[in-house]
């Protein structure tokens, strides 16, 4: 009994052993292929560089309306001048830009409530509607 024993923990052992051998990770030679003796690149000739002409620019048309500067953002509640670098990050720098925007999109963009930015979009429109001094 007892060699029945060994014959079989033996014949494990060496299963075992195979099985770990075997899933032992390879190592693999890895070779760039030669290149082809015949097959030189061509030299590419640097072309002279010629200057861009520069077109006369346009004579700018005076408006007849007013100019109206836009509306800070700072005069909206809730933003500081952390927010006001966040917007500004967004391309919004005035309150016209502001309103261009849904709340939602909005608070995706800057990681806030949506309430918060409906309030915001709600406050640059009535800065909108009151008359500027």
């Amino acid at each position: 009994m007892p060699t029945a024993f060994m014959i079989v923990l033996l014949l494990f052992g060496l299963f075992f052993l195979a099985s770990g051998h075997a899933a032992r990770p390879r190592k693999y030679r890895i070779t760039t292929p030669a290149e082809p003796v015949g097959t030189a690149r061509p030299i590419m000739k640097r072309t002279e560089e010629r200057p861009v002409q520069q077109l006369p620019p346009e004579p700018i048309q005076p408006s007849t309306e007013p100019v109206k500067p836009p509306t800070e953002l700072t005069k909206i509640k809730g933003i500081g001048p952390k927010r006001l670098a966040q917007l500004n990050a967004l391309q919004i720098t005035s309150v016209e830009d502001l309103i261009r925007f849904s709340p939602e999109d909005l608070a995706d963009k800057l990681k806030v409530p949506g309430k918060t930015t409906a309030k915001w979009i709600e406050q640059a429109k009535d800065l909108l509607r009151q008359p500027s001094s």
